[in-house]
């Protein structure tokens, strides 16, 4: 047999052409970071060079969403069922992954547990063992997942959701998305990039409660608001990429690297590199309502106060405002804005939280500078009123300005003292502050909230599963 013939017969002719090659984006440890996530730099001055800019970075992040939660069907208390399905969806989101690069041009998925899965499926002394606990005075010893609560000027009929797990999709083609649903929940014929698939649907394994779409991308909310006629869409300024007006992905506002995770940011969990949720995270998921006809009555300047801060003065046609280290506020000066101007803007009810107010180390050796972000988000706009479909409760045909919030951090407990401080009611009690001076909680209406665990990448499928 000649040099060529042996080349030929050993050959790996099933796997000669890998798309994915195309991409060279390495899958990151966590399921939260975003490959293939470009930036741009936006025409406004950044504090001192910032990172090596003279102008602010945004992150161009991916143009469609869509959530899809779900109760499982599997029998509990069945450990060979569990880790059949653990199997399955496994073997599902490699299949879709192959087919689609993991990058906005492609598909991103993550999967994330709510409570009721690792409390009816899971072994408490299992859950207890892997499941970082809180470390903060007050919540010490406390699970980092906990049932999500009403918050002070939440409505009296929220829904706590329970869920057992949550699908997030994002890409840039929307029907990279209805592809992967299609694939994984609906029975039939599935293809996936023109490919047919066999092996991707799991629907058997579960009851979708609900589908929940959205978008975050330049000039899209005016033109969706404007189309499904929202009162107050017209007066959203061009190129927004939020139906709020300002930009939502400023890069030093949003957790770099694996900043989100349980273990990396000291003081907060028990988790270290070395556990097995290393590189997961809290999420939290709630659907809010935004009264956009209130929001854009007042003034550029008082948006921009509620907003950001009430010493901001950058005019209307800047809707991305310097937000690098340098600019964040702490309690101190939230306190003193609020005595000054009787106005409490949003990034300082949450930044002395969301930020690391002095120098740290993070468990990986790395070097914080104050004012770095540790808390990253993912919400997207919708008009879904408040999904395109629920299995618990009505839905209304009639478009509805909101966003589907996503908000990733070390632990349960951290979200609680942010979004309790985001309503700030001591803070308003103290000082007398009208609703509409006290960030914008005012002109949101949140309908649904869930906390879930999103498990690192590794342990993505049916956490803890493979353990029983």
């Amino acid at each position: 047999m000649t040099t060529t013939e042996r080349e030929a017969a050993s050959f790996d002719w099933a796997g000669v052409v890998d798309y994915a090659v195309r991409y060279t984006h390495e899958a990151p440890m966590t399921q939260y970071e975003l490959p293939g996530i470009t930036e741009e730099l936006h025409d406004v001055a950044c504090a001192a060079g910032d990172g090596g800019h003279d102008r602010v970075p945004v992150a161009v992040v991916p143009l469609w969403h869509a959530m899809v939660t779900a109760r499982l069907k599997i029998p509990a208390g069945d450990p060979q069922a569990l880790q059949a399905a653990q199997h399955r969806l496994s073997a599902a989101l490699a299949e879709i992954e192959r087919l689609y690069p993991l990058s906005p041009a492609g598909l991103l998925p993550q999967v994330a547990w709510g409570l009721p899965y690792f409390g009816r499926y899971l072994p408490d002394s299992l859950v207890a063992e892997h499941l970082p606990t809180s470390t903060r005075p007050g919540t010490e010893g406390e699970p980092v997942l906990i049932e999500a609560v009403r918050f002070p000027r939440d409505p009296e009929d929220i829904v706590i959701e329970q869920n057992d797990v949550c699908f997030h999709f994002k890409s840039d083609f929307r029907h990279h998305i209805d592809e992967a649903i299609s694939a994984l929940f609906e029975p039939g014929r599935a293809v996936i990039n023109g490919i047919s698939v066999s092996s991707v649907f799991i629907g058997d394994l579960l009851s979708v409660t609900s589908l929940r779409r959205g978008f975050a991308g330049h000039g899209m909310p005016r033109r969706v608001g404007m189309a499904a006629g929202i009162p107050g869409a017209d007066k959203i300024p061009e190129g927004a990429m939020l139906f709020m007006g300002f930009t939502s992905s400023h890069v030093h506002g949003l957790a770099a690297g694996n900043l989100a995770s349980y273990e990396t940011v000291p003081g907060w969990t028990d988790c270290t590199p070395d556990s097995y949720m290393a590189g997961g995270a809290n999420m939290h998921v709630s659907h809010i309502g935004i009264e956009l006809d209130r929001w854009y009555a007042l003034s550029h300047v008082k948006r921009l106060h509620r907003m950001f801060d009430p010493r901001r003065s950058e005019g209307e046609e800047i809707l991305s405002p310097d937000q690098c280290p340098a600019t964040s506020t702490f309690q101190a000066q939230r306190d003193r804005d609020v005595e000054e101007f009787g106005v409490v803007g949003h990034n300082e009810q949450m930044q002395f939280l969301s930020r690391v107010e002095e120098e740290t180390t993070t468990a990986y050796g790395q070097k914080l500078r104050r004012g770095t972000t540790f808390f990253l988000r993912q919400d997207f706009d919708t008009v879904d009123n408040p999904f395109e479909f629920s299995s618990d409760g009505p839905v209304s045909p009639v478009p509805r300005a909101g966003v589907h919030f996503i908000g990733i951090g070390p632990s349960a407990q951290h979200f609680h003292l942010m979004r309790r401080e985001m309503d700030s009611p001591d803070l308003a009690e103290k000082h007398k502050l009208p609703g509409e001076n006290v960030g914008f909680s005012d002109f949101l209406v949140n309908t649904h909230r869930q906390n879930y665990c999103l498990p690192p990448r590794a342990h993505r499928c049916f956490p803890l599963a493979e353990l029983l």
